[in-house]
């Protein structure tokens, strides 16, 4: 049994998620910001086969090469679930639920990604907390991370970005919604940072994990 754990380690005195305890052993794991953006990175990196994406991943994460298959495939699961935590259920809050022609409530739709919006985040970081995430590599929890972007006002770089990629044009007319379709495209989502790519990469990856620990 593995699982993700609040650390007790007198050296980290935040108590984070810091710990996997697998089969009775804890191992400590890496969840700064920066490394689970660049896990998000890897996997959609073409540079890497499947195969050498598993152990840069448990690199990034552990700091060694999986030799356990078992225990690679049960880290990888939990590290998605722990990923896709939120504190107000398994939907971020910058996402809309939206319904289609009968009605029926469709998946939200997610506004933004850590990857491609990654210098709009930096801007509103510094704009509202004066915070250089580049000082904070290997620092910053992801947990903090998190809050600290869940809190981003509506002023910051990031948030009229979100603003704009939110907004309804079906209303608008002449100027205005050019105006808007422009800006829309301008900061349109590359369809590979999607939310949606994003899962179905890391189930890509999870079944290369899968296969592998059957060999």
């Amino acid at each position: 049994m593995l699982s993700l754990t609040r650390s007790e380690d007198p050296s980290n005195p935040t108590g984070l998620n810091n710990e996997f305890i697998y089969k009775g052993k804890t191992y400590p794991i890496n969840l700064s910001f920066d490394t689970v953006i660049s896990f998000y990175q890897l996997l959609d990196d073409d540079h890497f086969s499947a195969e050498e994406k598993i152990v840069v991943a448990f690199q990034m994460f552990f700091g060694f090469e999986p030799h356990n298959a078992d225990f690679a495939v049960a880290a990888f699961e939990q590290i998605n679930e722990y990923l896709r935590q939120n504190p107000y259920g398994n939907d971020d809050d910058d996402d809309v639920s939206n319904n289609d022609m009968q009605g029926n409530v469709m998946k939200p739709i997610k506004y933004y990604s850590f990857t491609q919006d990654a210098e709009a985040i930096y801007s509103s970081f510094m704009e509202q907390y004066g915070i250089n995430l580049l000082r904070e590599k290997q620092r910053m929890h992801w947990d903090e991370f998190k809050a600290l972007f869940a809190g981003l006002n509506e002023k910051t770089y990031m948030s009229r970005i979100i603003q704009i990629r939110m907004r309804d044009t079906s209303k608008l007319e002449g100027q205005e919604l050019t105006d808007a379709i422009n800006a829309q495209q301008y900061y349109e989502l590359d369809e590979n940072k999607t939310e949606k790519a994003r899962e179905q990469q890391f189930m890509g990856f999870m079944n290369t994990m899968k296969a592998w620990a059957q060999s």
